[in-house]
């Protein structure tokens, strides 16, 4: 018999859940969306993906049950904490088993915490050669190393049990978002086909992640704190004196972010394409950084993802800034967004 999952997605500006039935297939195939939905969170309720404010977010947790009258309690719940770690590595090869037995021992020195106090899991990314210090052939293994501190998924775990629900698993933000844009297909115009490299950059309230993938395996990863939707909202107030509501409100009107090419109109327009600019550039840095040390992932084009990404003009600009296609995520099966669709199709392989 099917069952079913919330993937929950604790955001800073909300909570976002999307239950999936499963299939039982191999990537989610044969599973559909049944229910998706967002409660917002009070400013300061959750920072960069730390709890700082549980009952806030319980609340909003239960609310959000209420609502959606989603079917099961059990979730596979996402971590988009800057603090975490993602890097790709090449250490001697091992079997599977053993290369996770001995993982926290072989990367103890490259972690941001003690590493008794951090989760650390991998991405196997196939066998690598190289050469010993005696320039003989070296046997490796290509992974991708994930490690955040224990008190940034604890903190979500405890918020989340709380309110009564059942965490299965925790999965990085960012590869939940690349399950749901692997799962989804390409558009017909999009450049290139499968095996194409492809970087989702979603867009939070507090954070930007950017994930390189091949056909849905993660091969880099960074997550960017201080940017995205929030960022741009504080800086309206700031530099033009307006309300909250009046800054939100600019953000979403289509001309406030001026045309590529054109310049601003008004302070308004000033600010927020100065915003704008900061965003993009950290990106492209990123991209930048990744295609310099594997270039053969280099993207080939973008998918924005995240609340974030659907200020009006920012395709455009993106697509000038980082000199590649670029395409927003249809979020039209899952209104909860690409990371809850992602967490939710997790148990489905």
């Amino acid at each position: 018999m099917a069952r079913s999952v919330v993937g929950l997605d604790i955001g800073s500006a909300a909570v976002s859940g999307t239950e999936v039935r499963l299939g039982g297939s191999a990537a989610g195939r044969g599973s559909r969306v049944r229910r998706s939905g967002s409660v917002a969170l009070p400013p300061g309720a959750v920072e960069a993906g730390l709890v700082r404010d549980r009952a806030a977010v319980v609340s909003a947790l239960r609310q959000l049950w209420a609502e959606q009258h989603f079917g099961t309690r059990q979730v596979h719940l996402g971590v988009g904490s800057a603090s975490v770690l993602v890097r790709q590595l090449d250490l001697d090869w091992m079997p599977d088993d053993d290369l996770r037995r001995s993982l926290r021992f072989q990367v103890a020195d490259l972690l941001p915490v003690p590493v008794d106090d951090a989760n650390i899991d991998h991405v196997p990314l196939g066998e690598a050669q190289g050469v010993d210090d005696q320039g003989a052939p070296r046997r490796l293994s290509r992974i991708l190393l994930v490690a955040t501190a224990r008190e940034a998924v604890d903190g979500l775990v405890r918020a989340v049990e709380a309110a009564k629900l059942v965490p299965l698993t925790a999965d990085l933000s960012a590869f939940a978002a690349v399950r749901a844009v692997a799962g989804t297909p390409v558009p017909p115009e999009t450049p290139g086909g499968p095996g194409v490299p492809e970087a989702v950059v979603d867009v939070g309230a507090q954070t930007v992640s950017v994930a390189v993938h091949v056909d849905g395996r993660p091969w880099f990863v960074r997550v960017a704190s201080g940017l995205g939707g929030e960022m741009l909202t504080r800086v309206l107030m700031e530099q033009t004196g307006r309300s909250r509501d009046e800054a939100e409100a600019l953000k979403r009107t289509p001309g406030t972010l001026p045309e590529v090419g054109r310049s601003a109109r008004s302070l308004e327009e000033s600010v927020l394409l100065e915003g704008v600019g900061r965003l993009l550039a950290e990106v492209r840095t990123t991209l930048d950084f990744h295609s310099g040390h594997d270039p053969a992932t280099a993207p080939r084009r973008v998918v924005l993802t995240g609340g974030g990404s659907l200020l009006p003009g920012l395709v455009e600009h993106g697509r000038a800034a980082w000199g590649l296609p670029v395409r927003l995520h249809d979020d039209a099966a899952s209104p909860a967004g690409a990371v809850a669709l992602g967490l939710g199709l997790e148990g489905a392989a």
